[in-house]
This record gives C-alpha cells, sequence and structure tokens, in this order.
C-alpha cells in the first residue's frame, strides 16, 4: 500500500512539472511575441538631416552621408503639438527651423516607405547649427 501511495505521488510531481513547463513555454511564447512586435515602435531612433523645404507643420530633410545607409535618402515628417523642438538644449519653435539648417531627428515610429519616405512619430528635433 506504501508503494501505491509513492508511486501515485510521483506520477501527479511528474504531471505536474510536465504540465507547469508546457504552460510556462506557452506563457513565455506569448509574451515574446508581444514584445518582439512592438519593439520597433517604441525604440527612439536618431539621424542626421539637412531641411530641404518646410511648409507650414510639415518639413521635408535629406539624410547626410554619415547616417547608416537606411538614413540618407529623402524624408518628410509633421511636427505635432508633442514633438519637441530644441537648439542647446532650449526649446524653440518651429518658425525658427529654415531651409539649409542641419537637424537630428528622433523618432519611435515607423518611415512609410513612400517617395520621399514618411517618417511616423517624431518625438524630437534638435538644431544642430552653431546659431539659430
Amino acid at each position: 500500500m506504501n508503494k501505491k501511495l509513492v508511486s501515485f505521488v510521483v506520477a501527479i510531481f511528474c504531471y505536474s512539472v510536465v504540465l507547469g513547463g508546457i504552460f510556462c513555454f506557452i506563457g513565455y511564447k506569448i509574451a515574446y511575441g508581444r514584445i518582439e512586435n512592438s519593439a520597433p515602435s517604441r525604440i527612439p531612433q536618431t539621424f542626421y538631416a539637412t531641411i530641404t523645404d518646410i511648409q507650414d507643420n510639415s518639413i521635408k530633410v535629406k539624410g547626410m552621408e554619415i547616417n547608416d545607409i537606411n538614413f540618407r535618402g529623402e524624408f518628410c515628417f509633421f511636427i505635432v503639438e508633442e514633438t519637441k523642438i530644441t537648439w542647446r538644449y532650449t526649446d524653440i519653435l518651429i518658425d525658427d527651423l529654415d531651409v539649409g539648417d542641419n537637424i537630428s531627428i528622433t523618432f519611435t515610429g515607423e518611415i512609410l516607405e513612400t517617395y520621399p519616405g514618411q517618417i511616423q512619430q517624431v518625438e524630437a528635433v534638435q538644431l544642430l547649427d552653431d546659431e539659430k
């Protein structure tokens, strides 16, 4: 009778370990999938560009040669209320930017594959020139 009880306890323990491992693996796969799908839109990316056109709150730029090859083309984006525009750590307005200015663009969204590429969710624009 003691052997049956020990066998039963061992069987329940093994069953629990296997079942727990399966649930743990499923949970891991779900969590990893969510992280993988949301990661590109959350990681800020920054590149350098020269302003080629400004129309109201829309800016068109050409990426500089020092960038990764993916950021050397032409892009456009909108300045929205949440977009922070700075020069030497001081907030400035879009009116302070001019064609020919060198800027850095930090964004967390996607770039639509159009011509020019449309940058989504621009978080910050920093004027890089010595004088404003």
